[in-house]
């Protein structure tokens, strides 16, 4: 890896750990997920800003890992495939060599950040279980991107 891909990544490390700290520090704002249909009707703004601050900064962290931080981490693991190659055999190959814990949970963080990307005006219920959903989700990433920043500081 170059000088200057080796500090693109270590730039894409640092603002992975500038939105994960974030994260984590709304996450215990936030406590534990205890959404309900009635929880939801009473949502106050300074809990929806929360809410929101909280998904963008999981968007950011994921969509940093995804489009910079992950293909950089296979360039320098020396285990690159084609620039075309389908970003589900990226996930594949990533797992195997132990950069990411499960190319399985990384799908799962995708769905549960479209998930919150819905409002659900109509349906409370879902809403409820989406929020919950993301909630825990959100911790997930967190741990997820432990395990990435620590292979990424073994990696060199």
């Amino acid at each position: 890896m170059s000088g200057s891909s080796r500090s693109k990544l270590e730039s894409a490390l640092r603002e992975c750990g500038l939105h994960a700290e974030i994260l984590a520090e709304d996450l215990d704002e936030h406590g534990e997920p205890a959404y309900s249909a009635a929880s939801i009707e009473a949502l106050t703004r300074p809990r929806l800003r929360l809410l929101d601050q909280m998904a963008y900064r999981f968007t950011k962290l994921q969509a940093t890992l995804g489009e910079q931080v992950l293909p950089m981490l296979l360039d320098l693991a020396e285990e690159p495939l084609a620039l075309d190659a389908p970003f589900a055999q990226k996930l594949q190959r990533l797992e195997r060599i132990g950069i990411i814990p499960s190319a399985e949970q990384w799908r799962e963080l995708r769905i549960a950040r479209n998930t919150i990307a819905h409002e659900y005006p109509d349906a409370p219920e879902l809403k409820a279980a989406a929020l919950n959903q993301f909630v825990r989700s959100a911790a997930d990433l967190l741990q997820f991107w432990e395990h990435v920043a620590d292979q990424a500081r073994q990696l060199g």
